[in-house]
């Protein structure tokens, strides 16, 4: 019995220790990191992507090839690339990548992701050819500075005392 155990335990350590060595890290703050899919609807060359967070984080994923590509993720966390054109301001438009993410030719998707553990993979549609080459990142999600969440208290503090004083101008007018 405790042979068969062991082997058990053994066989179970070893498939989670393959597992992880198939898997990608994907470093929060490194900037762009580049993937590839080799034919449509297979998951790319570096999938699964793994990460941890003890801070909230924004991943991003864009299209770096052919323009017309659609990528999906699937795993701990799902979505699809759409078009639109990004923001110069956004730390997207930063790096390799970057002059991508601005373009509306190119799909793109930034998902806010909470603290905790994740795995996913993505694949693509191939629409531009194969291989198509597609950059992924993980950033720190932006924390408000104490002086924007003051300037938000006081904007919330005069539509208070606006809409207290409609209040009493419509009494009095009455």
């Amino acid at each position: 019995m405790r042979r068969q155990t062991f082997s058990f335990v053994a066989m179970a350590v070893a498939m989670l220790a393959a597992g992880q060595a198939n898997s990608t890290v994907l470093p929060l703050g490194s900037g762009w990191q580049e993937d590839v899919i080799t034919a449509p609807g297979v998951p790319t060359t570096n999938s699964a992507w793994t990460f941890t967070l003890s801070e909230a984080a924004i991943l991003s994923i864009v299209d770096g090839f052919i323009p017309g590509d659609i990528y999906t993720l699937s795993g701990d966390l799902s979505g699809v690339t759409t078009f639109y054109v990004g923001s110069a301001s956004e730390v997207q438009a930063t790096g390799s990548y970057g002059s991508y993410w601005t373009d509306g030719a190119y799909s793109k998707i930034a998902l806010w992701i909470a603290p905790g553990s994740y795995t996913f993979s993505i694949t693509g549609n191939g629409a531009g050819g194969t291989p198509s080459g597609l950059a992924v990142r993980l950033d720190a999600a932006a924390v408000p500075e104490p002086a924007s969440w003051l300037m938000m208290a006081g904007a919330l503090g005069g539509v208070g005392i606006a809409m207290r004083r409609r209040r009493r101008h419509a009494r009095n007018l009455c």
